[in-house]
């Protein structure tokens, strides 16, 4: 009986230390798996700012990353900075909510594509520039969406569903209304022909509906989707749009 008794003493001493040597292997497994890369950092923030994914929320703080698919939110009175990976910056303004669709960059800054849904608020963009490729950088609102592949612009979403999109420098096209939007860099969706039926017998060409947009001109969408023509417009007295005097003092640190 004795024997019997040490033998499956040994068995059973055996047998966890076959266990947690398979959980030391598999722990090593889980820290030796990649984490997902993410899409930028956290480079400026004043006030409280959060990102959500996956169903959790968590503060943003200086270097903090962010990653594809987070939806960010600012407090009011907040200012948030992101430098994504291609050194292109993302800033939100005071109670703004957006959400990083798409963030995904190449071996080149031609081979990026990045797409962040503005639902709420205000977004400032400084792009990296691309020569050509693949390269793609647009904001989307409920009511437009602007694509460019280097420039410095704004975004300023009302909870109407009105968008003002302002370029600072370079192009923009903004398109707007209920028609399909075009794919401004020549991404692997599937571009819209030269004319659309909408409701009603009337056709309308490309032209009506999306504008380009040069430096120092402006575009304005109603709630309803339609567009204005494509404006000047002149920077704020001193004093009278800190909003913008703020991103262009940040935009001049940074060159």
């Amino acid at each position: 009986m004795r024997k019997r008794s040490v033998g499956l003493g040994a068995r059973l001493y055996l047998a966890a230390l076959v266990g947690v040597a398979l959980l030391a292997f598999l722990d090593r497994g889980a820290a030796a798996t990649p984490a997902a890369t993410p899409a930028g950092k956290v480079t400026f923030l004043a006030g409280e700012a959060s990102r959500k994914a996956g169903g959790k929320t968590q503060k943003l703080a200086i270097g903090a990353p962010v990653f594809e698919g987070d939806v960010l939110e600012t407090a009011r009175r907040t200012r948030l900075e992101v430098k994504l990976a291609d050194q292109s910056v993302v800033r939100l303004g005071p109670a703004s909510r957006a959400v990083m669709q798409a963030a995904r960059f190449g071996s080149t800054v031609e081979d990026r594509k990045v797409s962040a849904k503005l639902v709420v608020g205000q977004v400032w963009a400084n792009v990296a520039k691309a020569i050509g490729g693949e390269a793609r950088f647009e904001v989307q609102t409920e009511n437009a969406v602007a694509g460019v592949r280097g420039t410095t612009f704004r975004v300023d979403a009302a909870r109407d569903r009105s968008v003002v999109v302002k370029v600072y420098s370079g192009t923009v096209a903004v398109a707007a209304g209920p028609i399909p939007r075009p794919d401004h860099a020549g991404g692997d969706e599937q571009k819209p022909t030269q004319r659309k039926q909408i409701a009603g017998p009337q056709e309308v060409s490309r032209e009506q509906w999306e504008k380009i947009v040069t430096s120092m001109m402006q575009v304005k969408v109603s709630a309803d989707g339609k567009p204005s023509e494509p404006e000047q417009f002149a920077m704020a007295e001193s004093g009278g749009d800190e909003w913008e005097a703020w991103n262009r003092e940040r935009d001049a640190k940074a060159q």
